[in-house]
This record gives C-alpha cells, structure tokens and sequence, in this order.
C-alpha cells in the first residue's frame, strides 16, 4: 500500500480533457425570446497548436458570439491547465424543453516529445426550460409582434417644427429603437402611417447589431417624411410599442409620441379670419339695415338677393383661399378659390377668363404656371 501511495505521488493522474456550456440566466424563469448569457468553457492539459471550435445547428435557439475567445493559463487542482472560453447569448425561439448543442472542440495539441496529435473533445447539450411570453397588457392580441428586451429606449428627432411648416414643406420624422438584450431582427416593424390629410414617404428601415460583452445591442431606425395634402393641421396619434422587460420581470412599454403636422399660413389665415370678424359683422349690420329698407319697397325675394351678394363681396374669406392655395401650390384648389372669389366679384369674370385658362392648362397639359396669377385673376 505504501509503494502505491509512493507510485501516485511520483506520476500524478492525467487530467481529462472536458468541454461543457454553462448557463448564466438572470431569472430562474426563462422566456421565449429572453436572452441567455452562455460560456462555452474547455479545460486542456496540453498545448494546443491549432483548433476550431463547431457549435451544432439547432432550430430551438437564435445564438451570437460576443467577443473574440479568451485563451489562457489557470491554476486547477494545484495543476496549470489551458483554458478556453466562448461567450454568447441565446434567445429561444420556441417554449418547452430546448436543447442547445452539443459542441465539438477539434484541436491538434502538442504531446510529449512535442509530437503533434489530432484530438477532438465533445461537450453534452445544455437544456433548458422555457416558459411562455407573458400577455399582459400593453400586448394585444390583435398585435401578435412579441420580444425582450434588458432595457428599450425610444428617441424621436424631427428636422423642424413640424405645426409651423412653410407652404409646401416636408418635415422628416426618426425614430430610433435601441434594445439591449435582443437582436435586429427581433425588433417590431414599422408603424404604418396613413392620413387622408397626410402625403408620406417611409424611408428603408436601418437595423444595426452592436456587440457588447454583457450582450447584444440592437437599433433600428424609422424615417418618414410627411406634407400636408390640405395644409390644415392634423395630428398623428401615438404608437405603443410593448415589450417584456426582462431586467424588471415584467410586460412594458414606450411610446412614439403624438405629432401635430400643418402649414404657418393655415393659422394666419385663421387669425386674420377672427381678427376680420369685428368688422364683417358690422358691414353685414350696416348691410341688413340697408337690405331690409329695401325690402319694404321692392320684395323679400328680391333683398335676399343682395344680402347673399354684399356678404359674398365683403368676405375676406375667398381672397384668403385664394393666397393659400398659390402658396400652397396647389393647382386644384387654386382653382376653386378662383371660381369662388369670382363669385363675389363677377365683375371681374371676363377679364379673369385668360387667366383661368392658363390655369386649366397647367392642370391638364401640366404647363408651368406664370408668377404672379393672382394679380392677373384680379386685376
């Protein structure tokens, strides 16, 4: 017995090779879609020359490697050992039990008398149980889109105030969505937005994976650029965007705020409307005393007459419809506000025929219309 204590002593047992995945969830629940902290980690009692590590495809998980692998020396069980080790994150597709792996670790190491030798060393699969997404509220089941995320941040850039806008300006909206813990492709698509007020042109969508060591960073970003089709102001309502918050266990939101979009001249128009109102109202006294002297000598029929077409000429309204739509440029209701203010204005209607006319041929022959079509219609 002596002898073979003596014989262990002098020739130390040969370590195994091993290779193994661990696990680093940060809840004991896991769910669908959750990322998962994994090191794939080797243990060799040999100098290894060269190597390539196989991860065996698996349609249960989605997986990304963090960083480059980390190669060092460590003391174990009083021995240096070379140690090899892998980060990556695991996000389930599916709930259940899933396996991920096994993984093969082909490698030519050095041996004694530095004879080179082919070896290949295979880990067990890691298993896991997954839970299901929870469907708390904000989740919808009409909105089926689901994922998670450590942390969800929401940025929302506008190029200039967007209920202030120029005659004909664009405003251009992003929306930036970064995601720690997920991955580009796990991120909602873009909200739809459609207005009948509203001209929109949605830009590509860019998505982008920043690689960090405690995970994945995904960003995708929304560009839309809008234009009033009237230029009276509408507003886009909010859009909520859930998702389950795996850092607080919980189903969460953010929010792209609601946007008020229309033109600087809808406004002022509408100012200078109530700042005119004083004084229609008096021309419109004046002009109902004068209607009704009328009335008692000449008929009913005959005054209602007039008081339509005073209101009609006094009104400030169809000359600024007129101005908005040339700022505007919007032929057909240019068109229309010129068949209006020729309404309280007949006497004009024979000398603005050229001007109509160079109108319509803008319209339908698409001709550039000349500056100044305003002062032609109105002489």
């Amino acid at each position: 017995m002596v002898i073979l204590l003596l014989l262990l002593l002098a020739f130390p047992a040969i370590a195994e090779d091993r290779l193994e995945i661990i696990a680093h969830p940060t809840s004991p629940r896991i769910v669908e879609g959750e990322m998962i902290p994994v090191t794939i980690r080797g243990t060799y009692d040999r100098k290894v020359a060269l190597e390539r590590l196989l991860v065996l495809p698996s349609d249960r998980f989605d997986w990304v490697q963090l960083e480059k692998d980390d190669w060092r020396e460590e003391r174990i069980d009083g021995r240096l050992r070379i140690v090899f080790e892998r980060k990556l994150s695991l996000f389930p597709r599916h709930t259940g039990i899933a396996a991920f792996g096994p993984v093969e670790h082909e490698m030519t190491v050095i041996g004694q008398g530095s004879q080179r030798e082919d070896i290949t060393v295979m880990s067990h699969p890691l298993e896991l149980t997954i839970a299901p997404m929870p469907l708390d509220p904000p989740f919808h089941p009409v909105n089926p889109w689901r994922f998670a995320a450590r942390e969800l941040t929401l940025t929302d850039e506008l190029s200039t105030r967007p209920d202030r806008l120029e005659d004909g300006q664009t405003v251009t909206r992003r929306v930036t969505l970064r995601a720690v813990g997920a991955l580009p492709e796990m991120l909602p698509p873009r909200p739809v937005v459609s207005e009948n007020w509203l001209i929109t042109f949605a830009a590509p969508v860019e998505r982008s994976l920043e690689l960090t060591p405690d995970g994945p960073v995904a960003t995708a970003i929304w560009t839309w650029q809008f234009r009033p089709e009237t230029g009276e102001p509408g507003v886009l309502a909010p859009v909520v965007i859930p998702f389950f918050d795996t850092k607080a266990r919980k189903v969460s939101s953010v929010t792209i705020p609601p946007l008020s979009i229309g033109y600087a001249s809808f406004r002022s128009a509408e100012a200078v409307s109530g700042a005119t109102s004083g004084w229609a109202s008096v021309l419109a006294l004046v002009g109902g005393f004068g209607v009704g002297l009328f009335a008692l000598t000449r008929g009913e029929r005959r005054a209602g007459s007039i008081l339509r077409i005073l209101a009609a000429r006094w009104s400030p309204m169809p000359a600024l419809r007129l101005r908005r739509a040339a700022r505007r440029h919007d032929m057909l209701a240019l068109r229309r506000a010129a068949e209006d203010w020729l309404d309280a204005h007949p006497e004009r209607r024979d000398a603005a025929t050229p001007a109509l006319a160079e109108l319509d041929e803008t319209i339908y022959a698409g001709r550039p219309l000349r500056h100044g079509f305003r002062k032609r219609l109105r002489g």
